[in-house]
């Protein structure tokens, strides 16, 4: 039997390429033996178990072939809690903390919270977290997504106090005034880059989650079209966009009736990433 050492080389040999993270092969390492990452350090020359060795090639050879890390961990981390992911939601990504992190100054309040096109849940649990007087109402087209969502709210406790409905966009809620704040990270990338999306995402995220129509916005339109008799007055809307959306995004905001255009936050990259709206 090889060694971890020796199992853990054959692993980054593997992984040496750009395309990967220099600490990948010890997360699948851990992640296929069951242990945390430290404790190989002190036992290197020590055998491996047969049936650790066996998954941990499998998930080495997969990761090769481009299925991302997160969904072969099975969990990734958000705002430094850790959720499960899968192939039937959208990976998190560390921009989308920001939605977040303004919301604790957008809405410091906010009792009674929107959740548009929730996947994994992310947005609405971690808000359900920080707030434990709020309710959160969480709403996918996705059935299997709103699983995965449901089994995150019960991981961290807060089940209860979040409801999990699948709609077509808002279409299944009553169109009456009960939110304090709307969150959401809507599917923006256009349908025209699709062919440029890189192949471990166009070929294992879902598009439903990942493409949003031509020009990447068909979800802001309906979402803007939809919100106003949900939103509370004052109420802000807070949601992600891609690169080079924010003068279309600004543009579509100042020309709705219902919402004033308060900030565009830029991310760690630079890019405009987080729009706030609020409700007239």
């Amino acid at each position: 039997m090889p060694t971890w050492g020796q199992l853990l080389a054959e692993g980054r040999s593997l992984l040496d390429s750009p395309a990967f993270a220099p600490f990948e092969a010890e997360e699948l390492l851990a992640s296929a033996a069951g242990r945390p990452r430290g404790w190989f350090h002190a036992r290197r020359r020590d055998e491996a178990h047969d049936g650790d060795a066996a998954r941990y090639r499998d998930l080495v050879a997969r990761r090769a072939a481009g299925e991302p890390l997160q969904y072969l961990l099975g969990e990734w981390e958000f705002l430094g809690r850790t959720f499960r992911v899968d192939p039937r939601a959208l990976i998190p990504r560390g921009e989308t903390e920001a939605i977040v992190e303004i919301a604790r100054e957008a809405a410091p309040a906010a009792r009674s919270i929107l959740d548009g096109g929730t996947g994994s849940g992310v947005l609405a649990v971690s808000l359900a977290i920080e707030r434990p007087e709020a309710r959160v109402v969480a709403v996918d087209r996705s059935e299997a997504a709103l699983a995965l969502a449901r089994a995150n709210a019960a991981l961290h406790g807060v089940a209860a106090r979040v409801s999990f409905l699948a709609s077509d966009w808002l279409s299944a809620l009553a169109p009456r005034p009960l939110f304090d704040l709307a969150v959401a990270n809507p599917p923006y990338v256009p349908r025209v880059d699709a062919p440029h999306v890189e192949k471990t995402v166009s070929d294992h995220e879902p598009h439903l989650a990942l493409f949003g129509g031509d020009d990447g916005l068909d979800a802001v339109r309906v979402l803007l079209a939809e919100l106003p008799p949900r939103l509370l007055p004052g109420a802000p809307f807070l949601f992600e966009i891609g690169y080079g959306q924010a003068r279309e995004v600004c543009g579509l905001v100042e020309a709705s009736p219902a919402f004033t255009l308060e900030d565009v936050r830029i991310d760690p990259a630079g890019i405009p990433r987080t729009v706030v709206a609020r409700r007239r």
